[in-house]
């Protein structure tokens, strides 16, 4: 069921030290931009008739987030806009637009933002809303979320990157249900997973299976996070 972003509680702009990472690409990550005279968050959606642009359902909460990012891109020397990321916790993570690898907490969403879906007018995008959908699904939503890993031994981490280079991040506890779920799509190798801010798991299966370096992947779903067992709110 979509949930509409309650509270948003804002913060002065803060050094992250935490766990930060993206996927390539534009269409990975949510961003500001001007729409109509002022900044406003959208989703860059890759589908097959061309990238559409979808904008964020407005409301208070929705208002208050574009200011909190726009106060961080400018405190790092940007003009306010520009991209940023939303955890499976609700963090709302900024990094500086001049790319030189700082990031920013600057407060933590109730909720979900939703989007406008151009296809489907009266279905607003929802990232966390998992209703009817079974592990190995095609996911036919934007492909928006922060990357975790499956080792080929079968272990869940994080690769996180600083200053210092990159290391491996292990949770207290490994998931099995949630490594089963992986499994079941992808049964062999090292893969890499997409967690959106609603707390959900995807990730990408080869069109061509006999080709897989040299075809088109597709993103499926595979199942949720269980709080219980993943890594710690930091």
């Amino acid at each position: 069921m979509s949930v509409f972003t309650t509270q948003f509680q804002a913060c002065q702009p803060m050094p992250w030290k935490g766990r930060y990472g993206r996927v390539m690409g534009d269409s990975s990550v949510f961003h500001l931009r001007y729409l109509d005279g002022r900044l406003w968050p959208v989703l860059l959606w890759e589908t097959d008739a061309g990238v559409a642009s979808c904008r964020a359902i407005d409301g208070t909460a929705t208002g208050e987030l574009v200011h909190a990012v726009a106060q961080a891109k400018r405190h790092a020397g940007g003009e306010g806009g520009g991209s940023f990321l939303i955890d499976e916790y609700g963090k709302v993570l900024v990094p500086a637009s001049n790319g030189d690898g700082r990031r920013f907490l600057v407060g933590r969403l109730n909720g979900r933002l939703l989007f406008e879906n151009p296809f489907l007018p009266d279905k607003p995008i929802d990232l966390g809303d998992e209703a009817s959908l079974e592990n190995g699904d095609a996911w036919k939503l934007p492909y928006v979320g922060i990357p975790y890993h499956l080792h080929r031994t079968g272990r869940i981490y994080f690769y996180q990157q600083d200053e210092q280079g990159g290391h491996s991040i292990y949770p207290p506890q490994q998931d099995s249900d949630l490594i089963q779920a992986i499994r079941n799509v992808r049964p062999y190798g090292p893969v890499r997973i997409v967690v959106t801010p609603g707390g959900l798991v995807l990730t990408k299966l080869p069109t061509d299976s006999r080709t897989p370096s040299e075809g088109r992947w597709e993103p499926v779903f595979v199942g949720a996070i269980n709080p219980k067992v993943w890594f710690e709110e930091e």
